[in-house]
Formats: C-alpha cells, sequence, structure tokens
C-alpha cells in the first residue's frame, strides 16, 4: 500500500516527528467542532491558531503505531477534561495540540491535530490526508454552523469507525506508541474539569 510521511513540528519547534499515512482508506480527515474540543483549544490559549471561524478543529484519526516523536518527547504533556474523559495530548512548550487518545492504552486510536502537520500546500494536505469526510457537533459551532455539518455525531459513520478500530485491534496498532509505556500514559494527566 503506497503511504506518505508527514512532518509533525509543534509551533516552536521543539517537538517534532513524523506521521505514516498509508493509504489504506481505514484512516480519515475529519472536523470537530464540539465544545470539548472548543474547551481545549481554550486551556491552551491558543484559539486562533487551533480553531477555524466555527470553532472546528481539523483532526485525522489514525493509530498511534503511525506516530512517531524524534525530537522534544519531554515537551509532552496531556489533560483531561473530565475523569474518563479522553487523553488529550499537547505540548507544554508552546501549546499546540498533538492528539487525542483514549485511555485505555490498548486502544487503536489517535486523533492526530493537522496543526501538527507540515504541508508545502493545501493542495499537498488534500492529496495526502485526502478530504474531510465528516464535519460532526454543528450543533456547537460558533456563529453559523458550516451547512455540510452534521448537528451531532451521525450513526451512519459507525460502520466506518467500527472497520478501522477493527482493523487497529486485529492488527495491535495500538503499539508501539509515544503516549503509553508499560500501560500507562507516559505523563499523567491533568484532569482540568
Amino acid at each position: 500500500m503506497p503511504s506518505h510521511q508527514v512532518k509533525l513540528v509543534c509551533f516552536c519547534g521543539k517537538l517534532k516527528g513524523n506521521l505514516q499515512v498509508v493509504s489504506n482508506k481505514s484512516s480519515f480527515h475529519v472536523q470537530c467542532l464540539c465544545k470539548d474540543c472548543q474547551k481545549f483549544a481554550a486551556y491552551l490559549g491558543n484559539e486562533d491558531k487551533i480553531l477555524d471561524e466555527h470553532g472546528g478543529s481539523e483532526l485525522f484519526q489514525t493509530y498511534p503505531a503511525y506516530i512517531k516523536i524524534e525530537e522534544g518527547i519531554e515537551n509532552l504533556t496531556c489533560i483531561q477534561l473530565k475523569e474518563k474523559g479522553l487523553l488529550r495530548w499537547h505540548t507544554s512548550c508552546c501549546n499546540t495540540p498533538v492528539a487525542n487518545t483514549m485511555a485505555p492504552p490498548k486502544m487503536p486510536f489517535a486523533g492526530v491535530s493537522v496543526k501538527l502537520m507540515k504541508f508545502n500546500s493545501e493542495e499537498e494536505k488534500s492529496k495526502i490526508l485526502g478530504p474531510i469526510i465528516i464535519k460532526a457537533f454543528g450543533q456547537s459551532a460558533r456563529g453559523i454552523k458550516p451547512p455540510d455539518a452534521y448537528d451531532t455525531f451521525p450513526k451512519t459513520f459507525l460502520p466506518k469507525i467500527m472497520k478501522f478500530m477493527l482493523i487497529g485491534f486485529l492488527k495491535s496498532k495500538h503499539q508501539p506508541s509515544p503516549f503509553f509505556k508499560n500501560g500507562l500514559p507516559t505523563v499523567a494527566p491533568k484532569i482540568i474539569g
């Protein structure tokens, strides 16, 4: 299967790595307009750099095994907006969002922030990541809801998620992971909710 290496660099350049994007149609490019993603951006103090005009965060849903951090891993930290919520990873150096993961370490899921990725152009980004295939939680949009956004998360998208997770479990795509070691998060999450 063809694949691309995408550079990962935080806003200040201290954290660097790469993401392997495999063209197997199991990963997907999304926009989330939920209140939790907006709250995360506000916590980081970087709403203008992270959110679009509708309050949306651009994410690429993939597997932890495809993410490598090569420099500055000591700057990786995480929060939870509530106990048992998603682990929201970011840098401590410049508050760049890195990824969202589920708390159980064996879950083969990471929603990587597209703001961490480096592309030469919007055309290159679209070619590698593919188009945004879903805009979810439009009911929380700021201002006018994008006309192509769903109010919540559409049930019609669940089979794609189930297939993605099944492939991840069968192929153990939860590891290696920059976010977990020996069954625990590499950094203890701070609960801010």
